[in-house]
């Protein structure tokens, strides 16, 4: 879901009076919601009297401990002399929170690593430059131990040449021969079916913010957007 920050200076407005625990707050903040949106959970933050406030967008709105104030944006704790952004902390939670709720392992287009230290699920469309570029490395990836799980992502959209493309991949009886060929500019029979997640994928892609492809996300649920090399994808996992 796109949030509106326009919506988010409005609840700035809204002086909230009397909250005495996470129940109230919620009742409170759901008062002056847009219609549709609601908490989906509340927690004490690192902060003493400052809660993580999930309304179904990845990124949180931040309350005070009375009510009386919202905040709207990242958050940062100083850490061994350095600065950690725990705002995208709770992004990347979330973000796993809804992948690992909206994707079923036979949904995947699996390359596995023979001797596997990470797993990540990747974006993907078919006609993407640096899809093909990725994937014409696929070997190197799961050399070095990263199993990766295609989730489709056509960049042109539901009525598109490649989203009738990927879902042939999807729905062959060879998905992972017929994605390498269409990654590799063969152009293989198209086989289309009605049952296949290529659409779900394309939404959900959408609603966890994914613009581009490829778009890497680790099982932690960290974003690492475009096209990087084995060894430094690699290096950003460990």
């Amino acid at each position: 879901m796109k949030f509106n920050r326009c919506l988010i200076m409005l609840f700035l407005a809204f002086s909230l009076d009397g909250i005495a625990n996470e129940t109230e707050i919620v009742t409170k903040i759901n008062q002056v919601l847009p219609t549709g949106m609601s908490v989906k959970g509340i927690k004490q933050s690192q902060v003493e009297g400052l809660f993580v406030v999930d309304i179904g967008d990845l990124q949180p709105i931040y309350a005070s401990k009375d009510g009386n104030f919202f905040l709207y944006g990242e958050m940062y704790a100083i850490k061994s002399g350095e600065l950690l952004n725990t705002t995208k902390q709770e992004i990347s939670l979330n973000r796993k929170a809804i992948l690992d709720s909206e994707l079923l392992e036979k949904d995947f287009i699996t390359f596995a690593a023979a001797d596997e230290k990470h797993v990540i699920t990747v974006f993907t469309d078919v006609d993407c430059g640096y899809c093909r570029k990725f994937h014409g490395e696929i070997e190197d990836y799961n050399a070095q131990g990263i199993t990766v799980n295609y989730v489709a992502f056509p960049r042109s959209g539901l009525e598109s040449e490649s989203y009738n493309k990927i879902v042939s991949a999807w729905c062959s009886s060879d998905p992972k021969g017929t994605l390498t060929a269409l990654k590799e500019g063969r152009d293989p029979a198209l086989k289309l079916c009605q049952d296949h997640p290529v659409e779900d994928h394309y939404l959900l892609g959408q609603r966890i913010g994914i613009t581009g492809t490829p778009a890497i996300i680790s099982s932690s649920g960290d974003l690492l957007p475009g096209y990087l090399p084995p060894m430094e994808l690699l290096k950003k996992l460990n």
